[in-house]
């Protein structure tokens, strides 16, 4: 603070002078802490924005995350589910092959059945024809 001329006598020029550069420099004092004031409210208001971004930012995120681990819960049960579908179809394949085997089997003997009557029928009508032909 500037120093006050409290002496008895008059002011002198020299006195009043320093008074006023005194006063001079707690102004400038002055007017610099407010403006430091008014940048430090702009920093906490800022801030203040800043943070309640960041809680809907933590929000959204958590929401994400919750939303991601219901998704992964419903994907492991159709994964589940698919994989005793594939269970089932291996289990029907298995039989359908045991099945078609057999028919297979099945089909071969009938085939090697009617190879041998054709082959039976055709060694007879052999016979037929040649004990005609020398009948004439």
């Amino acid at each position: 603070m500037a120093k006050k001329n409290t002496d008895k006598d008059p002011a002198s020029a020299e006195s009043l002078l320093g008074d006023w550069r005194a006063t001079e420099r707690d102004t400038v004092a002055a007017k610099t802490a407010s403006t430091v004031a008014a940048l430090a409210v702009a920093a906490a208001s800022a801030a203040e924005e800043a943070a309640t971004e960041c809680d809907g930012a933590a929000n959204a995120a958590l929401d994400a995350a919750k939303r991601a681990m219901a998704a992964a819960d419903h994907a492991k049960k159709a994964a589940a589910h698919a994989a005793e579908a594939a269970q089932l179809a291996a289990v029907t394949a298995e039989g359908d092959r045991a099945r078609a085997d057999q028919t297979l089997l099945d089909a071969e003997g009938s085939e090697s059945k009617a190879r041998d009557a054709f082959h039976d029928a055709e060694a007879k009508a052999f016979q037929k024809e040649s004990s005609l032909a020398e009948d004439v």
